[in-house]
């Protein structure tokens, strides 16, 4: 539980790192979709302060999924 936790702290990191570029952010996101439930609060945190629209929009759309109980790949 650790390790999972540590990577979406990761994972988070990398799509909040505004000197990343775009598709590294979004892959950061889409990758978070494979903890579930326990990636809502990372999620959330980045819907509320990624300095991207583009960013908000996904995870918006990926939380939506998630908590209606969706079938999530990971590409778009």
């Amino acid at each position: 539980m650790e390790r999972e936790q540590s990577a979406i702290e990761l994972l988070t990191d990398i799509a909040m790192d505004g000197a990343r570029v775009l598709v590294e952010r979004q892959r950061a996101i889409d990758a978070l979709t494979l903890f579930h439930e326990r990636a809502l609060p990372a999620l959330r945190k980045i819907e509320k302060k990624t300095d991207m629209d583009v960013l908000r929009e996904r995870a918006r759309l990926y939380i939506q999924r998630i908590e209606a109980g969706a079938a999530i790949s990971m590409t778009l």
